[in-house]
């Protein structure tokens, strides 16, 4: 039966002893391959590019264990996925880190300050301003924010609701017709704007990494300038040689 893995994927894996942790990205480019070959060395990691390759790889992976017998599993992003997707996923050997996504990794403040001590630079002030500086950005972007969360959701609870079986295509109509009622984003979108704007009063820093994606966050709060790094990628490469 087609599982979706090519011929030299299960070769080259079988022959590991090892345990398989497939991840996002590439072996080049992508933050991810650099820092989990490195946080997790006693794995066989392989990128595979989309989050989606990733979960269904596992899945089929995980089928095939009388044939290999290596565990498998995987690390995706937590993009905007509800608590409810996350724990499914971890549920199915997806890890789901509590970061939005593997650049927030670089921000928190366990990080920071052990590179300010390595650096010889006050740990203290540049968590402080980093946390300012952050839950500045959210504020700026909290309604975007939630605008790409509502869909996000609307855009899974479609697809699971169009699956329905119809008796006619007159059925189908009345039910889309009704999908917008169903569904709700206007509602959703309002609960999560109030939800952010909770976190940001609260001044809750891993919150906010939680459900941020904002790629340009980590340059643009200037981390790496703080700590004596010339740009993002040096600093990333610091925290990476530390590993």
């Amino acid at each position: 039966r087609d599982t979706g893995l090519s011929e030299d994927l299960l070769v080259q894996l079988a022959g590991s002893r090892k345990p398989v942790l497939f991840i996002e990205g590439d072996d080049t480019h992508s933050i991810d391959m650099k820092l989990y070959s490195r946080v997790f060395p006693e794995w066989t990691v392989r990128p595979l590019g989309s989050c989606n390759k990733v979960i269904e790889t596992v899945r089929s992976f995980n089928d095939l264990n009388s044939m290999h017998h290596l565990e498998s599993r995987g690390i995706v992003d937590r993009d905007r996925r509800t608590q409810q997707e996350v724990e499914y996923l971890r549920n199915k050997n997806i890890m789901v880190p509590e970061v939005a996504e593997v650049e927030n990794i670089f921000l928190l403040p366990e990080v920071v300050r052990v590179m300010a001590k390595r650096r010889g630079k006050d740990g203290g002030r540049i968590e402080k301003r980093l946390r300012r500086d952050v839950l500045r950005m959210f504020r700026q972007h909290l309604d975007e924010q939630a605008l790409q969360h509502t869909r996000h959701k609307i855009k899974r609870d479609v697809e699971c609701r169009i699956d329905a079986r119809f008796s006619c295509i007159t059925a189908m109509e009345t039910h889309i017709r009704q999908l917008i009622y169903k569904l709700d984003p206007r509602g959703h979108y309002n609960r999560l704007c109030k939800e952010f704007r909770q976190l940001a009063d609260r001044q809750d820093y891993y919150g906010v990494l939680r459900v941020f994606n904002h790629k340009p966050m980590l340059a643009a709060c200037d981390v790496h300038g703080q700590l004596g790094y010339k740009s993002p990628a040096d600093y990333i490469s610091g925290v990476l040689a530390v590993l």
